[in-house]
């Protein structure tokens, strides 16, 4: 197998750290095209163009490669997020930032059911700790700004934030594309189908959690 040459050079800490990333969004491409992590360490190596062998001297295991990508896809995640925020947006505004920067970058949502489950028997308990560590730092900005913005109490910013990637996690994904494609269709089954749509899904309950924990 041809190695690429950029892998064979002398490895600096910046060409180590370009190397990761071509791994990382190997690996990525793959969860975005299948719809799922379910990828194997050799079909990430022969998408970067290196062997398997040339994946470990990065990732100790696919368990560190899977964590370590799941804290940049959910760093990407609440960035995207947080720049959809502004002063004054309504409870609704809020909620459809949440969700478009969701769709926005998928892989969050795909990997955040499964990812956690794999890691605790797979990982070094240090590894771990540095891994929870970072996804806690960014979701920490991320509540404080929310309270910030919709005016809550402080405390009350990680619940929302906790309550709304559940409820992403939980929502009904239809490729409504195809079925609404249908010309027969009634108008009843046609609202039915937009109603189990992933977007409108988490927006249907969205708003009540914000509500809840603002007023209960």
């Amino acid at each position: 197998m041809a190695i690429r040459e950029d892998f064979l050079r002398p490895r600096t800490d910046r060409e180590n750290a370009a190397r990761r990333a071509a791994i990382l969004d190997a690996a990525e491409a793959l969860i975005r095209e299948n719809h799922h992590q379910r990828f194997s360490v050799n079909e990430v190596a022969k998408r970067v163009g290196v062997s398997q062998s040339t994946i470990f001297l990065h990732f100790r295991n696919r368990e560190e490669l899977v964590t370590t990508l799941y804290i940049r896809v959910g760093r990407a995640f609440f960035d995207a997020f947080l720049g959809r925020l502004h002063e004054g947006m309504s409870d609704t505004a809020f909620c459809e930032a949440f969700i478009d920067a969701a769709q926005e970058h998928p892989c969050f949502r795909l990997m955040r059911p499964m990812v956690m489950r794999v890691v605790e028997e797979c990982l070094s308990h240090e590894f771990i700790h540095v891994a929870v560590a970072d996804i806690v730092a960014f979701r920490s900005v991320a509540s404080a700004r929310v309270e910030e913005v919709l005016g809550l109490t402080p405390g009350q910013g990680p619940i929302l934030m906790k309550g709304f990637v559940n409820q992403m996690c939980g929502a009904v994904q239809v490729d409504i594309r195809t079925l609404m494609a249908a010309d027969d269709m009634s108008e009843a089954v046609a609202a039915a189908i937009r109603a189990s749509d992933f977007r409108s899904s988490f927006l249907s309950g969205a708003e009540l959690l914000v509500k809840g924990i603002r007023h209960g």
